[in-house]
């Protein structure tokens, strides 16, 4: 008997390490495959961004930017954020725990019911009364400049529909991404950029207002991203349909989505606080930093949201089967590897900063003093690019153990601090001051983790 579970054992012990091996392979496979998607988006996405820049007025710029943050916000809190890293570990587990697949299906059909309810009322609220959110968001001196406060409210009411799509197209990608397909998810947003880019060419004679066009635009684009998901996810039997039967797998995604909202929630009162700062800086700021976050996306995306996407079924599966250290080991590659580009992107960011802006957007209605002033915020957020890309690579390790109360915790700190440091240092260098808060903030929410990581999950040497 002993002998034969030895042999047993040898027997496995290098099948486990070997697929412990192609794990790790696939995850690369994967971010790869993710990689691409976003560099084909952000491309697109970098067009559209060059012709808003040039075509529209720095009112129109501001206000289509301000009210694009408030739909933005919500399809962050509900759609990319808490709802998907709760979701797919509890689904990782029910189709390892039921080879039929039946608890699975189950589970996708009653959570995407709920959410459905969800989202229509909340689609309601805000295309109804956007007035309620934007005050929040704004400085009341937002206001002194005639009509542009009334061209936000108009241009928040069309595209508050955005959530409802985009949070249904995160649904569906986390699906997908628990499955392995991380392809055409990645793909999918380069449809949201085409509509974009085709809404800025609409001739101004065939609207009531200037920047309706690009208002229906994001409204057709995240139509269109969450459609073209729907003909795989239906062959592979996962299309979500309305079934009202809330098992103890949904629950236990509500209960993880908790401190999850909590702690994004936090995340999206800093954006709440950072544009209303920056609304508070005159004309322009709005436009600047929203510029400056889609360059600081770019690598973002490539890289670290590749890679903690992609690392989050794989992290779950190994916490399922009890390999912590495995965990731990993978975790810590693929943070050295996120590192190896964040850094020279960050270096690279910082010393070609003012070419970078003037060859991109130094055209039309954006004028040399805008180019300047984006210019000094991507100087700051390419520290804050480091720190950034880390906690993304970092976090799925904390959802994967289904732990969503210590980000949130950390996110908390982070918000107390910089409200508390972001005004005093305005008072000294304005703009700067705003964005040289977001770092410490941010390196500070690294620094949190890296330590909390040690005591929640094993031991974790990053250099």
């Amino acid at each position: 008997m002993s002998e034969s579970s030895n042999k047993t054992y040898k027997n496995q012990s290098p099948r486990n390490e070997q697929n412990d091996e192609q794990n790790s392979d696939k995850v690369t496979v994967y971010a790869l495959m993710m990689a691409f998607g976003t560099m084909t988006s952000r491309v697109l996405g970098l067009v559209r961004d060059q012709l808003f820049a040039s075509m529209f007025s720095p009112t129109v710029r501001d206000a289509w930017t301000a009210a694009f943050r408030l739909p933005n916000m919500f399809r962050r809190l509900l759609g990319e954020g808490s709802m998907s890293v709760s979701f797919i570990p509890i689904f990782v587990q029910a189709r390892q725990d039921d080879p039929t697949d039946v608890r699975a299906r189950n589970l996708v059909n009653s959570f995407y019911t709920l959410l459905l309810l969800v989202l229509a009322t909340l689609t309601a609220v805000g295309t109804l009364w956007p007035e309620f959110f934007l005050n929040l968001m704004l400085d009341p001196s937002y206001s002194n400049i005639p009509g542009k406060f009334d061209l936000t409210v108009r241009m928040a009411r069309i595209m508050f529909v955005f959530i409802f799509f985009m949070s249904t197209y995160a649904y569906f990608m986390g699906i997908m991404n628990a499955l392995g397909r991380y392809g055409l998810p990645a793909m999918a947003p380069t449809f949201f950029n085409v509509a974009m880019i085709i809404s800025n060419f609409v001739p101004q004679k065939f609207l009531d207002s200037p920047g309706d066009a690009i208002s229906w635009g994001v409204v057709a684009g995240g139509a269109l991203q969450t459609v073209i998901l729907i003909p795989t996810l239906w062959k592979m039997g996962y299309l979500p349909r309305l079934q009202w039967d809330f098992s103890s797998d949904v629950l236990r995604i509500l209960r993880n989505m908790v401190p999850g909202m909590l702690g994004l929630g936090l995340l999206q009162i800093t954006t709440i606080v950072n544009m209303r700062f920056a609304s508070s800086l005159g004309e322009g700021p709005i436009t600047y930093i929203y510029l400056a976050d889609r360059l600081l996306e770019l690598p973002l995306s490539l890289v670290s949201v590749s890679l903690g996407t992609a690392l989050l079924p794989t992290l779950a599966g190994m916490w399922a089967r009890g390999q912590k250290q495995k965990m731990s080991e993978t975790a810590n590659y693929y943070l050295r590897l996120n590192l190896y580009v964040a850094v020279p992107a960050a270096v690279g960011l910082y010393v070609l900063a003012q070419p970078i802006v003037e060859v991109l957007f130094l055209r039309g209605k954006f004028i040399a003093g805008d180019a300047a002033m984006t210019a000094l915020v991507i100087r700051v957020y390419s520290f804050i690019l480091i720190s950034t890309s880390c906690v993304r690579v970092l976090i799925p390790s904390f959802y994967a153990i289904k732990n969503t109360w210590l980000p949130a915790m950390a996110s908390g700190i982070c918000l107390v601090v910089h409200v508390v440091l972001a005004p005093i240092l305005m008072r000294h260098y304005g703009l700067g001051g705003l964005v040289s808060s977001s770092f410490v903030t941010g390196t500070l929410n690294l620094t949190i983790l890296l330590i909390s990581y040690r005591f929640l999950i094993g031991p974790f040497q990053m250099l």
